[in-house]
């Protein structure tokens, strides 16, 4: 057969001297690498697996990071569970996942490291976590993004530390600016709005000017010194007033 005639799709076996299509040649045998029979593989078989380690790789990372990074480093800090005034804010019975506590790894850090974070459907009743007087009401706002406005809820316990719930719904609030409320009472509904990768409720406390977060347990969490831990889930006690 002439060059000519030859299809320009085809190359020689650098072994056997057979021509072989491009299809073929992709094909590597196992035996032409030093591999075991029956190991051979595609082309398209490195990029599955390379794809696959990347993955692997980064839920290692992300462990390392939840079991390096995250929690309460130093629990002294915080009050006895037992002593505590504060509940988990939503209605006993129900169960939610904390996707992010104290020292998270998407945020919860400096200023906010205090904070939690409650997975749970959009229209979740919000029950006080602990009682007080309503300062602020803000739940004008819609959809989700970064640095996009959020919704809150603030409440003034008797010691001056505030309470606040971010991330509630478009008008999903039940109480107003001056309102007395108890614990367990429901002030409002959850959302997905403001800087939110999810449909979650974001909880901390502050002192009076606000300078930080600080440290609180949960009275109802018999677990974990009374300290939500990232990716375990808790069920509220916070009984109706």
């Amino acid at each position: 057969m002439r060059i000519a005639d030859r299809n320009p799709r085809e190359t020689r076996n650098p072994k056997s001297g057979f021509r072989t299509s491009q299809r073929e040649a992709s094909e590597f045998r196992a035996s032409d690498f030093g591999f075991p029979s029956g190991f051979g593989f595609r082309s398209s078989d490195f990029k599955v697996r390379a794809a696959v380690i990347l993955f692997l790789a980064l839920l290692a990372g992300l462990a390392t990071g939840y079991c390096v990074a995250t929690g309460p480093d130093d629990i002294s800090q915080y009050p006895p569970a037992a002593q505590s005034p504060y509940r988990l804010p939503w209605a006993a019975g129900q169960a939610h996942l904390c996707v992010q506590g104290n020292g998270g790894i998407v945020s919860h850090r400096d200023w906010e490291r205090f904070a939690y974070d409650f997975t749970m459907p959009v229209g979740t009743e919000i029950c006080a976590a602990r009682g007080g007087k309503v300062l602020t009401v803000i739940v004008s706002h819609d959809g989700h993004g970064y640095h996009w406005t959020n919704n809150l809820v603030a409440i003034e316990h008797d010691d001056q530390t505030r309470g606040y719930y971010l991330h509630l719904k478009k008008d999903g609030s039940r109480v107003k600016a001056g309102d007395i409320v108890k614990q367990g009472q429901v002030i409002a509904e959850s959302g997905h709005v403001g800087n939110s990768m999810m449909p979650h409720l974001h909880f901390h406390v502050t002192d009076a000017k606000r300078t930080s977060t600080l440290p609180i347990t949960f009275s109802d969490v018999s677990q974990d010194a009374g300290i939500p831990r990232m990716f375990k889930t808790y069920s509220s006690g916070n009984l109706p007033p």
